[in-house]
């Protein structure tokens, strides 16, 4: 959806930067053709965050950055990205080819390089298959060569359990549960379960595989504010399971992307709310002054719960807000994450059985 921003920042950056082997460095170095036409500085990114400047001396450069192999990192030079792994060798960036090479052979970066050129080689080699064969021939060339990407997916997945290619490997088997890549997740190395970043990965995947459609609701409760703990406090299960329809709807005052949304909601709660349907939004990482008064500005005549922290959220797995999530009358959940526009006709089709 349009207008989505990422909930969890701290997490975010936890992804970026995290997982730091120890205290060992690992050194990337380079030079341009000229002194003239190189830059002053380069940026080292891990994922899309700015980690470390490297100031370029006399058309030469070289910096000591911490190691890192969780994660994919850039070295940009006049918007020119080349990826590598921090791994703990010595890197040498070459421009004019476009590659970062490691002195460790058996190194991230080196199997990283390797891994590119057998992707490159694989699609070259099933195109000049798939040329000039019959569409059934075709058909068989297309699952032979998903076999044989499977297995080599899974072949790396098991010799780098304890770096990032194993996390792009499950990422490109296209898994078709989220019980699998959990599964395939905690078979990672424990050196990369245990990083921050990971871990917070794995819990990610595995509440949003226990509240998937179909799956039985999760309680929480809320204290909606500290200093009147009796009178604020609030659990999902006031309201879901109780025998109605319920829209639980995740949203907060600080995200201005919910009044895309809202049009939509207050249209479906006019139409459908009675013995049959209700809807609560529950504002996260908000306070309950700011979130009422988005609510009474926005038109929000529902229920509303106010949580200061983000465990509502994190507990469904929920990475982005406005998120929407439908239960049923028992508290099944019957679908989770649609669009506002397409919010009426979820509500029709459920209410319809």
């Amino acid at each position: 959806m349009k207008g989505k921003v990422v909930l969890f920042m701290a997490v975010a950056l936890a992804l970026f930067t995290a997982c730091n082997t120890g205290n060992k460095k690992t050194i990337i170095r380079g030079s341009f053709s000229s002194e003239e036409g190189a830059p002053a500085t380069l940026n080292i990114l891990v994922g899309n965050m700015v980690d470390t400047i490297i100031n370029v001396t006399g058309g030469k450069f070289e910096a000591k950055i911490p190691t890192n192999k969780a994660a994919y990192s850039y070295i940009i030079s006049d918007d020119q990205p080349l990826r590598f792994v921090a791994d703990g060798s010595t890197l040498t960036v070459d421009f004019v080819n476009k590659l970062v090479t490691s002195s460790d052979k058996d190194g991230v970066t080196s199997r990283m390089n390797a891994f590119d050129q057998w992707e490159a080689d694989f699609r070259n080699e099933f195109h000049n298959k798939m040329a000039g064969l019959s569409e059934e021939e075709q058909q068989a060339c297309v699952e032979e060569a998903i076999e044989k990407q499977r297995a080599y997916f899974l072949q790396m997945i098991q010799e780098n359990s304890d770096n990032v290619i194993a996390l792009m490997c499950i990422d490109k088997l296209n898994l078709e549960t989220l019980e699998e890549k959990v599964e395939m997740l905690n078979s990672l190395a424990p050196s990369l379960k245990e990083d921050p970043s990971i871990a917070t990965m794995i819990e990610d995947y595995t509440n949003m595989a226990a509240t998937a459609e179909g799956k039985m609701f999760r309680d929480f409760t809320v204290v909606q504010d500290a200093e009147k703990p009796d009178s604020s406090t609030v659990k999902l299960s006031d309201y879901v399971g109780k025998g109605k329809y319920i829209l639980v709807y995740y949203w907060a005052s600080w995200d201005r992307s919910y009044r895309g949304d809202a049009p939509y909601l207050k249209a479906a709660y006019d139409k459908y709310r009675g013995d049959r349907f209700d809807m609560v939004s529950i504002a996260i990482a908000d306070t309950p002054e700011k979130s009422q008064a988005a609510a009474s500005q926005s038109g929000f005549s529902w229920n509303q719960i106010v949580s200061p922290l983000e465990d509502p959220a994190i507990l469904y797995g929920i990475q982005t807000i406005p998120y929407p999530v439908l239960f049923g009358p028992d508290g099944t959940i019957l679908k989770r994450g649609f669009s506002g526009q397409d919010l009426d006709a979820a509500l029709a089709e459920a209410l319809a059985k």
